[in-house]
């Protein structure tokens, strides 16, 4: 009996702590359901960006892709635009016509239609002074957000990454000044430049945008220029992903073996910007020390040069102020004058701190297995 009883509060005691485990994930992890139901992706941070402006209505269309395959996939957008305007129209004829900038994320799903409406309040603080007048003035614009699911029977996984038809006017009333077919142009214009023989080449998790103009039914970015001088990079311009080689030079003062030394690097810098949030750079660097001495008035100049590999993590966007910044370098002596250095010297640094493009570090020196450590912090300003 004894065993029974404590087994049945060891099951107790152990649904407890499962619900106070949910609690606490859901207090560390504070976006609610519905922003995760609606909002997920925020708008403009799909990986694949399409925008078609209208300049003759002020009206433009957004088209947001989990990956740049969905194109093969897509549905009827005018249908889900068609349902969508319809499951939404007592709503926006009891919405009133005034400077707040309203958006609606729809969901056409199981024969039926979920409904968000959200209000921005940005606009109540922008006015215009005219004609001896003060009103609000209304800048953002109203927008209906439909959320679907390209289905693709060759990647099943991609049914599960939501697909985004955003289109934004001035009121939500002129939604219905759009035609039944607006949208089928659209695609029809983007599916001239992103064809079949584009898709093939391109890869299926890195970004991709253009912007089309409807009025003169042509894309304007990226130009035919950009496309003919770089091929398929040239699509990458809201959310860029590619990797780039540039030059990159940099200058430094150090504390080293006695003596405030000033160095110079001039190098590559191998740049991997994979994400919104970070840039990875990885350097290969010639750095020249010059130790300055003076004996018996005979100044001289002992130049010692590393070969250097650096590797450091960029924010994007970068930080205000002084902020902490994964940094990493080794070097070796290649040229040895005077006897500042040992033969066979390395140095390293660890991470450190940076605003903007000054950076500081702690550097180390030694040979042979750890023989005359020395350590110094080190300033460098780089010229990007």
């Amino acid at each position: 009996m004894k065993k029974h009883f404590f087994l049945f509060l060891l099951m107790v005691g152990t649904a407890t702590a499962l619900l106070a485990q949910s609690d606490t994930y859901r207090t560390l992890n504070p976006v609610s359901f519905t922003e995760l139901r609606f909002n997920q992706v925020r708008p403009g941070y799909s990986r694949v960006l399409f925008e078609f402006r209208m300049p003759s209505s002020n009206s433009k269309i957004n088209l947001e892709l989990g990956s740049i395959g969905q194109l093969k996939s897509l549905p009827n957008l005018d249908s889900l635009f068609s349902v969508s305007l319809l499951a939404i129209k007592q709503i926006i004829d009891s919405t009133p016509k005034d400077i707040y900038a309203r958006r609606i994320d729809v969901r056409p799903v199981d024969n039926k239609v979920e409904i968000r409406m959200v209000s921005h309040e940005s606009n109540q603080n922008t006015l215009v002074y005219q004609n001896g007048n003060l009103n609000n003035l209304k800048l953002d614009k109203d927008t209906l957000r439909i959320i679907f699911y390209p289905q693709d029977e060759q990647l099943q996984y991609q049914k599960y990454y939501p697909a985004f038809l955003s289109i934004h006017v001035n009121h939500l009333t002129d939604l219905f000044n759009f035609e039944s077919n607006s949208i089928a142009p659209c695609i029809a214009l983007l599916k001239k430049s992103f064809n079949e023989e584009f898709l093939q080449k391109s890869n299926a998790i890195k970004s991709y945008s253009a912007v089309f103009d409807m009025n003169e039914q042509k894309m304007i970015f990226p130009s035919t220029k950009m496309i003919q001088k770089k091929g398929v990079r040239a699509y990458s311009g809201f959310q860029n992903n590619e990797s780039t080689i540039l030059p990159a030079i940099y200058g430094s003062m150090q504390f080293v073996r006695g003596s405030f030394v000033p160095s110079f690097a001039a190098g590559l810098s191998y740049i991997i910007s994979e994400n919104k949030r970070y840039d990875h750079r990885v350097f290969l660097m010639w750095e020249p020390y010059f130790f300055f001495s003076n004996n018996n008035n005979q100044f001289k100049t002992d130049r010692n040069d590393f070969i250097s590999f650096r590797k450091v993590d960029f924010d994007k966007p970068e930080k205000g102020g002084w902020s902490f910044v994964q940094n990493f370098s080794v070097g070796y002596l290649v040229g040895r004058r005077g006897n500042w250095f040992e033969p066979n010297t390395f140095k390293f640094s660890l991470p450190g701190i940076r605003n903007h493009t000054l950076q500081i570090e702690p550097e180390f020196y030694f040979n042979n297995f750890f023989r005359n450590f020395s350590p110094t912090l080190r300033l460098s300003l780089f010229f990007e």
